[in-house]
Order: structure tokens, then sequence, then C-alpha cells
């Protein structure tokens, strides 16, 4: 008689869920209780060899709406670690509340060959129509999630009409009490009010250095999951919208409405509403219109730059600066970068009009949306007319077309990056010029996802003074220069200053003069532009081993900076520039 194989044992995972953290506390919570039920149903098919694995998959106070749980982070690890054969829960909306989120997992399932079972609501997942009542399962399991969303969102509506607070944290100067009441927090009202009361006469940006020079924090305060969040510094934004909140005047808004909160007001609704007039008084100095790189326009932090008006001797200069963001208030040093308001539109349109002069950029940034036709290769030709019409808008025009050319453009000391939307740029080659042009209501949501880089050099546009230009102290005293590379950079030099003092004659006859050829004196020219760090290496001695007074006279000579440290072998010096 054969000998029998015995079946292979299936390795059960039990999984369990708890929206809240209520009672998890006690010995006998919702987590245990699905977990016995899970572990009766495995002992029930022993006889087809299945056996519960030891490690624990439970989470307590998680969401059912997202993935986003660390018990289920394991679970799934180890089912694409081989570890698991069968995923055993009480119910299927203890795994998932969505059915997105359920439709990928069973997927990610099926692609390990592991099984699924809930045990209260019986079905096979290797058919189709146990597949179909798992859907139907799961489609009520989300819309009870909705109702609930919408019984919550009811609840804080009837809250607002009530005028209490409906949670979060609390406004600067209140603190949360008993039952979600605000209630006044005796350390910072006084601060409050001195904001409302000196604010007509002094700004925001002014309010916050004083509060920071003082040691004036943010509250501090405790999540529930032990977080400390708070003590933050006060920034300038922060101040703008604590000016701006009417909960200090004793009101909430809801849909439109004020309604009177219950709670003591801080200010009394006149200060409130003088605030106001004055905030929007200095409001009007900022000009969508003029200022049309508002919104566009990033540090090489990744702040958005606004604009500022900062005085000077003879006038009044307009400047875009970083803003202050919520990263930084931990007193870390991020430097508030400053460029002329003017001069980097001027750049940014001159950048625009050199890209679309340029046909082989503009036909990469083009092809880069993935298709090509007769119709693409012929709006290619229309660059130029593209360039003009650009230079010839005004300031209401030009805002709408960067908003939807150039969703994003960013700025260093020595580099301003526009990204440019080519599927924009495509509608901008075949536009006809009439009315405003805007960005694109009916994108394809891929293709309007390609940007093309266009790159502008930009290192004198540094808002404060400072010297730009990439020369560095010399690393090594010791080093000797090369007498012959040095003396190319000299003669380079007298022979500049030579055709300066001589503007009547040309450069054949100054070639004849020195007794050197024309083609001679023109490359020795051609050496003053070089970059600077170059030439400062060659006089230190520092440049590379191998560099030849051929290489500065007869190789190739870029007039780009970057292209001649590749060149000629300073890529050192190009990391430190």
């Amino acid at each position: 008689m054969p000998d029998l194989q015995a079946p292979a044992q299936m390795r059960c995972a039990i999984y369990t869920r708890k929206s809240t953290t209520n009672g998890l506390d006690i010995s006998v919570n919702s987590l245990q209780t699905q977990r016995e039920v899970c572990q009766a149903y495995i002992r029930c098919q022993e006889h087809r060899s299945w056996l519960e694995l030891p490690r624990q998959y439970d989470d307590g106070g998680f969401s059912g709406g997202n993935l986003e749980r660390p018990a289920l982070k394991r679970l799934l690890d180890d089912i694409e670690a081989g570890g698991i054969d069968i995923v055993v829960v009480y119910k299927i909306d203890r795994l998932s509340r969505s059915l997105a989120d359920f439709v990928r997992l069973l997927d990610l399932l099926d692609k390990y060959a592991v099984g699924f079972v809930s045990v209260t609501q019986t079905f096979d997942t290797s058919d189709s129509m146990g597949r179909l009542i798992l859907n139907i399962l799961l489609t009520f399991a989300q819309f009870e999630r909705e109702l609930a969303s919408d019984r919550i969102r009811d609840k804080h509506a009837d809250l607002r009409r009530r005028g209490c607070f409906t949670g979060g944290v609390a406004p600067f100067g209140f603190k949360l009490a008993k039952g979600g009441r605000l209630v006044e927090d005796e350390e910072r009202v006084a601060i409050v009010r001195e904001l409302y009361e000196r604010f007509p006469s002094v700004t925001a940006r002014q309010l916050a250095r004083e509060l920071n020079a003082r040691g004036v924090r943010t509250r501090q305060t405790i999540t529930k999951k032990g977080k400390m969040r708070g003590g933050w510094a006060i920034d300038a934004v922060q101040i703008t919208r604590m000016l701006s909140n009417p909960i200090y005047a004793g009101y909430v808004t809801f849909k439109g409405q004020w309604i009177k909160a219950q709670i003591q007001p801080l200010v009394s609704r006149q200060q409130w509403d003088l605030v106001q007039e004055v905030k929007l008084s200095r409001s009007k100095s900022i000009d969508p219109t003029r200022d049309y790189l508002l919104d566009i326009l990033h540090d090489k932090h990744g702040r958005r730059m606004g604009t500022a008006m900062i005085p000077s001797r003879k006038r009044k200069t307009r400047y875009y600066r970083s803003a202050s963001t919520a990263w930084s208030r931990d007193g870390r040093t991020t430097p508030v970068m400053y460029v002329d308001a003017d001069r980097i539109e001027k750049l940014t349109i001159s950048a625009l009009q050199a890209f679309l002069l340029d046909r082989i950029r503009l036909k990469e940034a083009i092809l880069s949306l993935g298709s090509y036709s007769h119709s693409i290769a012929s709006s290619l030709g229309k660059g130029a007319l593209a360039a003009r019409r650009l230079a010839a808008m005004g300031n209401s025009r030009i805002r709408p077309l960067l908003l939807a050319l150039v969703p994003r453009a960013e700025f260093d000391s020595s580099m301003l990056r526009l990204y440019v939307c080519s599927y924009e740029l495509s509608r901008f080659l075949n536009w006809d010029g009439i009315g405003v042009f805007g960005r694109s209501k009916l994108q394809p949501p891929r293709i309007a996802e390609h940007v093309w880089v266009v790159k502008a050099p930009s290192p004198l546009l540094c808002g404060e003074p400072r010297f730009t230009l990439p020369i560095t102290p010399c690393p090594d005293a010791t080093a000797a220069p090369k007498p012959w590379l040095v003396e190319v950079l000299k003669r380079a030099t007298h022979l500049r200053e030579l055709t300066m003092a001589n503007r009547d004659k040309s450069i054949s006859q100054l070639a004849h003069a020195k007794k050197i050829g024309p083609g001679t004196f023109a490359r020795y020219l051609r050496a003053n532009y070089l970059a600077p760090d170059i030439q400062a290496a060659i006089m230190d001695g520092t440049q590379p081993d191998d560099l030849t007074e051929w290489d500065l006279l007869k190789g190739p000579m870029p007039l780009d900076w970057e292209q001649q440290r590749q060149l000629l072998g300073f890529h050192s010096l190009g990391s430190r520039v």
C-alpha cells in the first residue's frame, strides 16, 4: 500500500484592529476578543493542517480608512518574505474600510499566493462569486465609514453654529480646558493685546523680532502619542494669522457667517476692525500685476519668495524675499535670501526669450511629451514669433502667461532655474496672440507633469552686497607657479590693454606692430576670458599638472566657465565654487 504524504502546514497569521484606544488598557478588550474568535476558527481547521503563527499583528487606535498602521506593515513585510500562507481576520473591515485599499491588498495576497479568511463572514476568494460577495461587503463597510464621517461633520457644524470650539490646537492666548472649551492663557493674553495695540504703527516683522528677543514661544503641548508639540518661535506669518482670527474678538465663522463664540474676547470688535483696515492698506502695496513672479519664485531651500520694499538713500528698492517657514522655527541658521525684483524679472523674461529662440532646446522640450507629428515640427519654427510676443507683453498679460508656462522657478546666488511646462509651451508656440494666454483647463493628467528646466546664470543678482566671483584663497602656500603659464596670462592682459588703448587700429595692425601673427594675437586675447578661479589657480600654481600652454592658446575655449573647468581639468575648483 503506497504511503500517503501529509498535507503541508498552512501558516495562519491573525490580524486585529481597533479604531480607538479606549479600553485597550483592560485585560479583556476588543483586540483580545477578535484574536480568541480567530484562534478558535483556526483550531477547527486542524484537519486542513492550519497552524497559528505566534507573532501577533494588533493595531490598537488606528483607523481602517488608510494603510498607515504599524502592525499591518509588519504583516505585509512577512507576507513578502514568504512567512505567511493565510491571513485570518474577525471581519473584513478590520483589515480595511477603503474599497481601493482593500483591492490593492487582495492583489498583493494573490501575488504571493496567500489566502484570506474572514471568520464571521465566510466566503472563498478563489472564485469569482466569492470576490463579488467580498466587494459587496466591503462597499457596505466603506458606506458605514462615510456615514460616521457625515455624523462627525454634522456634529462639528452644529457646534460651530452654537459658537463652540470644535477641536484642534488652541489659538495663541488660549488653552484647552476640560470638555474641549477654550479659556484664557494668563501668560500670553497680554501679548495678544499688545500685538493688536501696536500693529497699526509697527509691522508684523518688527513685532516678531521683538517677541523673539524677549524669548516668547508658542505653548508646548503633549499629543496623545506622547510627542512634544509647540515651543516654537513666533514669526511674522503667524502674527498676521493671529491678527486675522476673529476668535480674539469673540466670534467664530461658519459658512461666511459671524457667530458669537462662547468665550471671553481678548480685544474689542472696534480694535479688531481697525487692525483689518491697516492690513488691507498695507497689502495694497503688493501688486500681482507688477510682482508677477509671486507664487512662482522660490529660493534654494524651497521657500516661497514674497515681495519687500527696502528703503535706501535715494529710493525704495523692490525685492523678492524668502518667506518664513515652520521648519526653520527650531533656531537653525537658514539665511534669508534677497534678490532685486526688477533684475530677476528681466532675467526671467530674457531667459525665456533665449530659450524660445534656441531651436535645439525647444525641440527637446516639446519631444519630452513623448509624441511627434508634423504639427509639432511646424510649431518649432514659431519660437522666434513667440519670443517677440513675449517681449511685447505688458505686466497684466505676463502674469497669467508665467503662471501657466512656468509653474515654479528657483533662485540661488549663481543660477536661476525655470521649470517650463512642456504642454503649455507647445500651446504657447501655436497661440495666435489674441487675448490673454492662461493655463489650459483641459490638460492631459500625465502630459501636464512634464517640465523642462531652463537655466540662466545669475551671480550678480544677489540682494546682499558681496563678492560673487568664484575666487578662493590659495589652499597650498608651497605651490610653485609654472612660469610659462603665468606668462600666458600676463601677455594676454598686456595685449588686451594694448587693444583697448588703440581702438582705431585693427587686430592685424596691432599684431604686425608686436611682430606676431594675427591668429596668435587673437588666441592670447581669448585667454582673458578664462574663469577667474582658473586664472587664480594658474597664478597660485595649483592648476592641474597636465595643463599646458597649448591647452590655453590652441585648445577649445567655451565662454561658459563650467565647461572651461571640465575641459581643462579644474573639477576640484568647480566643486568649491
